[in-house]
């Protein structure tokens, strides 16, 4: 596929993952909990933020260098993983008896959420540190991201309304990466190349 295909279809991978995360915080802060359409928007939307994941890295890998490879592999796993719950969460778990879901978080279960949570989480906080580090993209975006999206790995341990609070900043967060994605592809090939190239050679970052 084509590099710019591939920015273009992240960018609007993050639109819809950010704008959808966003929305739905807003809303469950109004209502004051979950109603069928958050589900759907929280259910749902969270793997085209993997596409946005992809972009950013295909866009920045040269400045990100290898720390930046790394993070970039823990959060995709992390994030892959954290849809799955993420599903499970909107679309199962809410419909289950409290009783039900007690004992589910007694089993093996609970393992795989905390697990995932932990790798969610690590994933988020190195690859915020690495967009931070190349200052490739807007400070405050990145920052959004990162805050954003740890206080989503631990939603089962925060409270509800800081947990919504955090959709808001991560919704934020990603439309304005998105926006820094798409906005890359508006120039051409050869100022795309210029601006995203490493300001000095560091293969050991």
């Amino acid at each position: 596929m084509d590099t710019r295909a591939l920015l273009r279809l992240g960018g609007i991978s993050g639109f819809v993952c950010g704008g959808a995360i966003a929305a739905a915080g807003a809303i469950e802060l109004i209502a004051a909990g979950k109603i069928p359409l958050t589900q759907v928007l929280n259910g749902a939307a969270v793997p085209f933020g993997i596409g946005l994941l992809v972009a950013l890295y295909a866009l920045l890998h040269q400045r990100l260098g290898r720390f930046g490879a790394l993070a970039f592999v823990v959060q995709f796993l992390g994030f892959g993983y954290f849809a799955g719950i993420a599903f499970a969460m909107n679309f199962v778990l809410v419909y289950l008896d409290k009783p039900v879901v007690d004992e589910l978080l007694t089993s093996p279960a609970e393992f795989a959420f905390l697990a995932t949570a932990v790798l969610a989480l690590s994933g988020t906080l190195l690859f915020g540190t690495a967009l931070l580090r190349s200052a490739a993209v807007p400070r405050g975006a990145a920052i959004l991201y990162t805050a954003g999206l740890s206080v989503l790995c631990l939603t089962f341990l925060l409270p509800a309304t800081l947990v919504r609070v955090g959709h808001i900043a991560t919704g934020f967060g990603m439309v304005w990466l998105a926006w820094a994605v798409w906005s890359s592809v508006t120039v051409t090939p050869a100022a795309t190349a210029r601006a995203w190239q490493p300001s000095t050679p560091d293969p050991a970052r």
